[in-house]
């Protein structure tokens, strides 16, 4: 594969061409859990230093955090009517960015007509605050993905602090091979991690660690598929991945399970979040064994889990000889090897193969998409018309049947008792 140069999708603040791009999606900006009514909380999101609250109408602001008077934090703000009050000559922020009152000021001073603060559109979905912050004039329709309106037991929103940059964390997404090796289980017959997750489809997974990968282009992003031989010829496992603009994804799982959904909140250039919504729309998830498998039980207010790069992430030599690293939760195994690599890494050192074709389509389509979003052209997922009825699939199917068939032929099989 020819070298291209990456760096460029690295770089989120506000005068950088990736950060550009990410402002034009509604992208995640916190948890609703984190929005109360009392206290304004301070959020950081590409780059951007703002706090979010929630005023008497139910509504939640996200606004500078940095009074536009004397830039004092308004994280220290009375949450007053649907406004935050600065604490230090009593200005009054709206929702809208506007200033209410400036009580220091002459009643008839033009600076209420003048300045304005730093304020982004929200949306409250899902258990998650969305936030849009680019042009006001481009804004474009809220992503309505499938499992916003799930009833809360059928609904598990997790977030989690990852000490790099967002790209490792989003690449890790779009990497079907990977799973074979660091998320692999040695006792397999009772395969307890992913058995207990409700994943059984994992098993059929480790027959071939080499599957063929396909990758396809799609109004909303991109479609790719990881095509892996079984043991009866006859029959071939395809787990299909459903790439969303600019950084989510439907992962495969198979039928009758709980289903995934991963976005990302980029915090700045060397640190993220990462969102894991498990749902199931036919019964209420087993909330205990998803985080046991997982492992990425986390809190407010920083979200962050016991496992650093400073303890190794725990892993453990010992329990080597039960899993393939020695660290336990996938979600945790996913962590330490994107926080191995460091705050940024450095991909002009990669020796790319074969295995990577699906990391290296996703990269090729977000350097076409910031040249697009340069040049004014149109953005994958941007238009009102696209369909978000989306899922990633994990399913065995014939193998003379063409792998696009793989949902099809997994619902039908859904439609039968489990």
């Amino acid at each position: 594969m020819p070298d291209l140069d990456y760096s460029a999708l690295t770089r989120v603040g506000p005068e950088t061409p990736m950060g550009r791009l990410l402002r034009r999606y509604w992208i995640p900006a916190a948890m609703t859990e984190e929005v109360q009514r009392a206290a304004p909380v301070r959020v950081r999101l590409l780059g951007e230093r703002l706090v979010a609250y929630r005023g008497d109408d139910g509504r939640v602001g996200l606004v500078g955090e940095f009074c536009p008077h004397r830039r004092a934090s308004l994280s220290y703000a009375r949450n007053e009517g649907n406004g935050l009050r600065c604490l230090y000559h009593g200005w009054k922020i709206c929702l809208s960015g506007e200033i209410a009152e400036m009580p220091a000021e002459p009643p008839d001073t033009p600076l209420k007509r003048s300045v304005r603060a730093v304020a982004y559109p929200t949306r409250e979905a899902g258990g998650i605050v969305w936030s849009y912050l680019g042009p006001r004039d481009k804004q474009p329709p809220f992503p309505r993905f499938p499992w916003l309106d799930l009833d809360p037991t059928h609904l598990l929103p997790v977030k989690m602090y990852q000490a790099c940059n967002y790209l490792q964390g989003v690449e890790g997404d779009f990497d079907p091979v990977h799973a074979n090796f660091l998320h692999q289980d040695f006792d397999v017959g009772a395969d307890e991690s992913w058995r207990g997750g409700g994943w059984h489809s994992m098993q059929s997974l480790m027959n071939d660690p080499s599957p063929r990968i396909v990758c396809e282009r799609t109004p909303y992003g991109m479609r790719s598929a990881a095509i892996r031989k079984m043991p009866d010829p006859a029959l071939k496992f395809v787990r299909t991945y459903e790439t969303v603009a600019p950084f989510y994804s439907f992962i495969p799982s198979g039928p009758h399970e709980s289903q995934l959904f991963k976005a990302w909140h980029p915090i700045d250039d060397v640190s993220c979040f990462t969102f894991y919504v498990h749902y199931d729309p036919r019964r209420p998830l087993d909330r205990e064994a998803i985080w046991q498998n997982w492992g990425h039980r986390t809190a407010p207010p920083d979200y962050a889990t016991r496992f650093t790069v400073a303890n190794h992430h725990l892993q453990s030599r010992e329990e080597m000889s039960r899993n393939y690293s020695g660290i336990p939760g996938a979600a945790i195994q996913d962590l330490a090897l994107q926080e191995s690599m460091g705050p940024i890494t450095d991909r002009s050192q990669e020796t790319l193969g074969t295995s990577d074709l699906a990391v290296a389509y996703l990269r090729r389509l977000l350097l076409r998409s910031i040249e697009d979003n340069e040049a004014g052209r149109a953005l994958p997922g941007h238009d009102a018309a696209v369909d978000y009825d989306l899922r990633g699939v994990s399913m065995v199917i014939p193998a003379d049947r063409p792998w696009q068939e793989a949902r099809r032929l997994q619902e039908d099989h859904e439609r039968e008792p489990a």
